[in-house]
């Protein structure tokens, strides 16, 4: 007890000589009676001083921890979140539960309104109280944020949160004005933004504007060389639209290269890293997760990493070491996957864009857009001012086999070809019941797959779903398919065991693990650790952080981005029609690699194609790319 982390200032050598001299008294001694720890071997007045507080202070936090927890513990906390809001407000946490619970929702992370609310009307906050109005308008702009919207305008806003706290609209719009005074929410033309993304999206519209106005690198004729040059050293024959690539990204300082599966993105990647090579240009490769990051590193051959390595983030100083004062020591940053990036990550990169670099953004435009806020390779493109390069030519159709095909196919509206021919990478097994497509499924990734193609069932197989509920959401199915593929989990006292495969589904910069990581469980300790094995190595969560991972042998279209399978099964069903969109189901056709079973019906299939309906997301980015260009040019 003396050594450990509780106790700041003893260390583990003065522990074990107060202990041998004191034995079970020791904590009375140190207490009541701190003068006799100078009996012991190279401890002084003033260490035994030191020694007497540290101790009176560890007690002193643990009373208020045990207070703190006794009064959560009533509202149904658990002790892992206890500790997140300990390790925020220290023993100050009493009083803020206690006197202003909404700033646990604007504060820290997995407590959200509603929860606060609930303490808050039960200690009698009034329904009307100016407290609990502006953490409504928070909350609601929040989950704004949630949906990907940078900003709402205000009409949309005022109503929203009014029906979220059950009071009149002039109520919310008296706060709202309260809350920009405060400068907690930023108005800009009748749009309501968070600060941090008014911030994110205003700075990137700024920086792409500034990057743009940098000269080329070299001359066209130089560029073409490299280009010819390229394709001899590299065996392959470039097709026009590959080549404009390759000499746009050292011509234009912001390039965006955009297609579908199959049209060659990764071998124009090659001729840029060589061309650049050639011409003594430093390079750096990234993109948004870590298994995109792996796969850039295969296809390329070249050192690639997660945006967030790539930019070092620091967690005792709470912010990137990359950035605006000191910018990466790089001539060219490619990132691939840009469809995933959100505004917050790209303002990030951009900060840390050296100027009189070169950017390379290379994404596929028709895929889901990124999780987080914004639609920043959409906006991009949408601005009409970034110099975009669109391949539309399929390079490996026919050796890449129905999956390649099929993904062109829906994209473009058809219906996708079903064969189920034996050497088919593409197959369809009909079922019309949630119930009997759950256990085909299942049956799929357990027996069927591994048995016939090799593939291992946890590490190589993903089940991929547009949904969370229902019998083939991912909820249902990782259970089944974790109680089936880990005969660990049903001995196991913590939510998760040793073989689980486990996705982190949020940024935690403490433990340098990101949104999208995947993981299998590799041991416990106690009942209140686990490590988990990552591609980029292990990581230690405390039990406050255990709600930031969900079981990953079934996981959403959305969280399936930027990665690839060898194989993937996709249950489609009507069940899930609220889901069904083409580019769902085109994301989804596009992470298997080897193979793709979809287990539903022609029915939700025929839904998913038609339904074409433009994501609609609220965000200026492309408006505001295109607006400051416009003024710099007059």
């Amino acid at each position: 007890y003396l050594s450990s982390d509780l106790i700041k200032g003893i260390g583990p050598v003065y522990a074990a000589r107060i202990t041998k001299k004191f034995g079970s008294k020791c904590i009375d001694i140190i207490l009541n009676d701190p003068e006799r720890l100078t009996e012991v071997e190279g401890i002084g007045k003033k260490r035994a001083k030191m020694i007497a507080e540290a101790v009176r202070r560890a007690f002193s936090e643990q009373a208020a921890l045990q207070k703190l927890a006794a009064l959560l513990f009533d509202y149904g906390f658990g002790i892992g979140t206890v500790k997140r809001i300990w390790r925020k407000y220290g023993d100050k946490a009493f009083e803020i539960v206690k006197n202003n619970p909404y700033l646990l929702a604007e504060e820290v992370w997995g407590i959200g309104f509603v929860t606060a609310d609930r303490i808050a009307r039960a200690q009698g906050i009034a329904a009307d109280d100016p407290r609990r109005i502006e953490a409504g308008i928070l909350y609601a702009l929040q989950n704004s944020a949630d949906d990907g919207h940078c900003f709402l305008p205000k009409h949309e806003l005022v109503k929203g949160a009014a029906a979220i706290l059950g009071v009149d609209e002039e109520k919310v719009e008296s706060m709202l004005t309260n809350l920009v005074i405060k400068e907690k929410v930023i108005t800009d033309n009748d749009r309501i933004y968070l600060p941090w993304l008014h911030v994110a999206e205003t700075s990137s519209a700024d920086i792409i504007a500034s990057l743009m106005s940098g000269e080329g690198r070299v001359h066209i004729t130089m560029a073409e060389s490299l280009v010819n040059e390229a394709q001899r050293e590299l065996g392959i024959d470039y097709t026009d639209e590959q080549r404009r690539a390759c000499v746009d990204a050292f011509l234009k300082k912001v390039l965006v290269i955009t297609g579908g599966p199959g049209t060659g993105k990764t071998t124009i990647l090659k001729a840029i890293i060589f061309m650049a090579k050639r011409l003594g240009i430093s390079v750096k490769l990234a993109a948004p997760t870590g298994r995109a990051a792996k796969r850039l590193e295969e296809a390329t051959g070249e050192s690639a990493q997660t945006i967030h390595r790539l930019l070092k983030y620091n967690p005792g100083l709470e912010k990137f070491e990359y950035n605006r004062s000191n910018p990466l020591p790089v001539d060219m940053l490619i990132l691939d996957e840009v469809s995933m990036v959100d505004v917050v990550l790209f303002w990030r990169v951009l900060q840390a864009m050296p100027m009189g670099g070169n950017l390379v953004l290379v994404g596929d435009a028709d895929q889901l857009p990124s999780v987080g806020p914004g639609m920043v390779l959409r906006d991009l493109i949408a601005s009409k001012v970034v110099p975009v390069v669109r391949l539309t030519k399929i390079m490996r159709q026919s050796e890449e086999g129905l999956i390649v095909l099929n993904a062109h196919r829906v994209l473009k509206g058809f219906m996708p070809i079903v064969r189920n021919k034996p050497d088919d990478d593409f197959f369809m097994e009909v079922k019309t019941e949630p119930e009997d497509a759950q256990r085909s499924v299942v049956d799929f990734v357990t027996k069927r797959i591994p048995k016939r193609f090799g593939f291992d069932p946890v590490r190589e197989i993903q089940v991929i779903t547009p949904m969370h509920k229902g019998r083939c959401g991912a909820r249902e199915l990782n259970e089944i398919l974790r109680d089936r593929l880990n005969p660990n989990a049903r001995s196991s006292n913590l939510p998760f065991a040793v073989g689980d495969k486990v996705m982190q589904i949020t940024n935690n910069y403490e433990l340098g693990v990101f949104n999208g990581e995947l993981g299998i469980v590799k041991a416990t300790n106690g009942e209140d650790e686990i490590i988990v094995s990552f591609d980029f190595g292990d990581v230690v969560y405390d039990s406050s952080y255990f709600n930031q991972l969900q079981l990953a042998y079934a996981i959403t279209v959305h969280k399936s981005q930027g990665s690839e399978y060898e194989a993937v099964v996709l249950p489609l069903l009507t069940e899930h029609y609220v889901m069904l969109a083409r580019n769902l189901l085109y994301t989804a056709i596009t992470r298997a690699k080897k193979l793709l079973v979809v287990v539903g019906t022609y029915k939700a299939l025929a839904i998913a194609v038609r339904n074409d309906r433009p994501v609609k997301r609220y965000t200026a980015l492309a408006e505001r790319i295109s607006k400051v260009l416009a003024g710099r040019e007059h």
